[in-house]
């Protein structure tokens, strides 16, 4: 369980991000292998803490979030709602999907009254 949801969230933080395995191999020069990332991410891997300090660091995000212990990514006291809609698996893509256009929809009604 505990690895698994690692891994979901590795997962949901990389592709929100819009990099591929391989694009965060690159960019850590070579320190995270595409292969180890996939293991760690389907939870068939158990990722010490050192790396996944590391990888909490490499995209700028809490371990405390990465190991389900914060609602937040980030340390930032400003609350990311699609850090909340990602921190539970049981949200399927398409109620995360409704949840964020809804959250749009209310930051255009407060654009378009002035109040943002």
């Amino acid at each position: 369980m505990y690895e698994s949801d690692i891994g979901w969230r590795l997962r949901n933080v990389r592709e929100s991000r819009g990099l591929s395995r391989k694009d965060v191999e690159n960019m850590t020069g070579g320190e995270f292998k595409e292969s180890i990332l996939a293991m760690y991410e389907n939870a068939r891997r158990r990722i010490p803490t050192p790396r996944l300090k590391r990888l909490a660091d490499f995209y700028d995000i809490s371990v405390a979030w990465l190991v389900g212990e914060a609602v937040a990514q980030s340390s930032n006291k400003e609350i990311d709602i699609e850090a909340l809609l990602m921190a539970d698996p049981n949200f399927s893509e398409n109620e995360r999907r409704l949840m964020l256009d809804m959250l749009e929809m209310i930051k255009a009604k407060r654009r378009a009254e002035g109040r943002e």
